[in-house]
């Protein structure tokens, strides 16, 4: 099978992690790669972990992960190498380009057709570019370093999840920068901010504190998940309960019904939430991770074993689908998770090839102009990828039914704020923008009939529910294929389409234990904590590049694929470490908090109350680190946040602020770098009012001058306009109203 991107040719002058990480997706989808390395090498190779632990350039596997399949070329080669190349990929400081003599007006001499992929903390633009930072103050800027523990400082995401974050970003600009069709003899610059990226991912805390502050609540009033992370007899488990109904089924298993009525107040941390717990965890304490998560998962509730980089192989899961392999070289090797784009060509698609033009954008037109998609998502990872699509001109036609509305919806809104509740949600708000919804009920005919209609017209259709959803409705790939051969589908499972947990249930958290990530964050001497956002979002990013990837394939072939994004796999692809560190030198890497080899740093508390500043600077060796943590407390613990950092960014030092939801837009922090940049931008929403959303987090230089085109839907909002649009009569629409096949209220509202 023909990879998708090959013959494109990519040219990296990156180091570490974020952009390596955007050539290696590039590497996965078939296209060659060319890494420009500096003299001494990418520091990347002195990271390790090393076969033994003794420091080798040669044997580093975290660099073999990320830089397998590319060829390696010396400085000297760059210019000709970036004379033939289809991208250039660079992550170094603002400026650093210029001065190597590869400024715009350079490259456009040399090679006018190039897209210019340039990952930087801050972006290239706007106040904050050149502002000194670490990896931890870069999280704290942006709303990655949260509480974990109310008695200790905030934390960090651990195990360099966020910088692979940005990389895939870069990735998915990059090949939607290729589709500009306007731009031949013209440099294109995709413009990707780290910090942009890591804001992307959360869930919309900006806006969820506007909203409980309208509410007349505390802006940062959140509830723990629940029950989170606990212990068993033999590790760690994670019980994450999304709905009501979960609740009750726990309370049920745990015998422990008195319960069931005080969810909220326990979720708060009410007095009751102790009272719970003491009653709970004795009984969890008795069983393994494995009898807990099967009778959770027989019982429909998310649960998920919360995995190191050592009990992650034995995930039976990942083991039946083949996805930790080998890696590493002659003498020395470990196991690393594989490429979680997973494409498969029907043989009926194969042997049909479209005789359609071709979906790609005429001159000056958005990418994906003239692109029809069909959305059949759910929460948040599927429909951040539609989102996305919409945004940068495909058509998106959302589905959604009177009798089970998108569950996002319920998210972050509440029963007592009227009959119209479940339009009020930030969060699906911001993750279905530039969409049209419809209606239907499926389980009817007449409604599947309709989306069948609408499938048999789609260029795309996505979804990610479990597998037999969609399997039940016949909208599967094959059954979408006989309606059109040359569809392209994008299935998104949680845990994949096949293997012995193919119909578990689970969202974000559930990934991020499965994965590792809870593993990896944390204090040393703590329980595991979720990230508690990135892995939705993330999984929809992926999802991103491998369909443009495909798209660029059905243009030269004429055939569609189906495409699996299994969003484990896409959670354990960031999470590489631990199980490189523990497949190459059994070791299972212990949590840090807030610390990283090769820095003195922490999160430490203010005069203000409740304001953490968060600081970091190289470590020579010279001091201890926790004398350093003491000394440094004891001064911070005297000052105002703002005199903090300033002082210290005075001197270089990289120091932040650890922001909250409320503070996002606020231009004493990070608004100002926002809003030099267009992060935001503002709609009307028919319900709710005004809004700033978030955009996405790089800027195309012939791109669109704007993130997003159309405000959210309300339910059914298009109903008659697509209905119509597919040549149903006036009174066709009205009996499928009055048959409640469709509707713009949710059924008993």
């Amino acid at each position: 099978m023909t990879e998708p991107l090959a013959g494109l040719h990519v040219v990296e002058i990156a180091t570490e992690i974020s952009g390596p990480y955007a050539g290696k997706l590039f590497v996965d989808l078939g296209a060659e790669v060319d890494k420009i390395e500096p003299p001494g090498g990418d520091p990347l190779r002195r990271w390790g972990p090393f076969p033994g632990g003794a420091v080798d350039p040669r044997r580093c596997g975290l660099f073999e992960y990320l830089n397998a399949g590319k060829r390696i070329a010396a400085p000297a080669d760059a210019r000709d190498l970036i004379a033939q190349a289809d991208v250039l990929v660079e992550n170094l400081a603002p400026g650093t380009l210029d001065g190597w003599g590869f400024d715009i007006d350079s490259l456009a001499k040399l090679n006018p057709n190039l897209v210019l992929l340039r990952i930087s903390h801050f972006g290239q633009s706007g106040p904050w570019r050149d502002r000194h930072t670490a990896p931890l103050t870069l999280q704290a800027a942006s709303g990655w370093v949260g509480p974990r523990d109310p008695d200790r400082p905030p934390v960090q995401v651990g195990a360099r999840i966020a910088e692979y974050v940005a990389g895939a970003y870069g990735a998915l600009g990059a090949l939607t920068a290729l589709r500009l069709t306007g731009r031949r003899g013209e440099v294109v610059e995709v413009d990707v901010s780290e910090s942009e990226s890591l804001l992307s991912t959360l869930p919309y805390p900006m806006l969820m504190a506007r909203k409980m502050r309208s509410l007349g609540l505390p802006a940062n009033a959140r509830g723990a998940p629940m029950l989170g992370v606990v212990r068993a007899a033999d590790g760690w488990v994670g019980i994450n309960c999304l709905a009501g109904q979960h609740w009750l089924d726990v309370c049920a298993m745990l015998g422990l019904p008195e319960f069931a009525e005080q969810q909220i107040a326990i979720m708060l941390g009410g007095p009751e939430r102790a009272e719970f717990y003491a009653r709970a965890e004795p009984l969890l304490a008795e069983q393994t991770v494995a009898e807990i998560v099967e009778l959770s998962q027989a019982l429909r509730i998310p649960a998920a074993p919360v995995n190191d980089g050592a009990t992650v192989l034995d995930c039976p899961q990942y083991a039946a689908r083949g996805f930790f392999v080998e890696g590493g070289g002659a003498g020395w090797s470990f196991r690393k998770p594989r490429s979680p784009l997973r494409f498969t060509t029907s043989a009926c698609s194969a042997s049909r090839r479209s005789l359609d033009r071709d979906i790609a954008p005429r001159p000056n037109e958005l990418p994906f102009a003239g692109l029809k998609v069909l959305d059949l998502t759910t929460f948040w990872a599927g429909a951040y990828l539609t989102c996305y699509l919409g945004a940068f001109g495909a058509d998106i036609v959302k589905i959604e039914s009177i009798q089970r509305p998108d569950g996002f919806r319920y998210s972050g809104a509440f029963p007592f704020e009227g009959d119209d509740w479940y339009e009020r949600s930030a969060l699906w708000q911001a993750t279905n923008l530039n969409k049209r919804d419809l209606t239907l009920d499926l389980t009817s005919q007449r409604g599947l009939d309709i989306a069948r209609r609408l499938a048999a017209q789609a260029d795309v259709v996505v979804e990610n529910f479990s597998p037999r959803v969609v399997e039940q409705f016949g909208l599967d790939y094959e059954s979408l294929v006989a309606l059109k051969p040359d569809v392209i589908g994008v299935r998104m499972p949680g845990f994949g389409l096949h293997g012995p947990w193919r119909d578990y249930v689970g969202w974000a958290l559930n990934f991020e234990q499965t994965a590792g990530m809870s593993a990896a964050t944390g204090y040393a001497d703590g329980p595991p904590c979720n990230p508690q956002g990135p892995a939705d979002p993330v999984v929809g990013v992926h999802a991103g590049v491998a369909l443009l990837a495909a798209l660029e394939h059905r243009r030269r072939t004429g055939v569609g694929r189906l495409i699996e994004v299994a969003q484990i796999e896409v959670a354990a692809c960031v999470t590489a470490e631990p199980v490189i560190e523990y497949t190459m030198n059994g070791v299972v890497s212990s949590r840090q908090g807030n610390r990283q080899r090769g820095y003195l740093q922490g999160v430490y508390p203010t005069a203000e109350d409740g304001a953490w500043v968060a600081v970091s600077l190289p470590d020579d060796g010279g001091l201890d680190h926790d004398v350093f943590d003491e000394l440094v407390a004891a001064w911070t613990r005297t000052q105002c946040p703002k005199d903090i950092v300033e002082t210290l960014r005075a001197q270089g030092i990289p120091a932040e602020r650890v922001i909250a939801g409320e503070q996002m837009y606020d231009r004493e922090f990070i608004g100002a770098q926002l809003d030099a940049r267009g992060f935001y931008e503002e709609f009307e929403h028919p319900i709710t009012g005004s809004h700033r959303y978030p955009g996405w987090p790089f800027r195309i230089s012939l791109g669109p001058d704007r993130h997003h085109r159309s405000a959210p839907p309300t339910l059914g909002q298009h109903n008659d306009e697509i209905l119509r649009a597919l040549g149903l009569s006036d009174d066709e629409v009205a009996e499928l109203r009055a048959q409640r096949v469709i509707g713009e209220r949710v059924r008993g509202a």
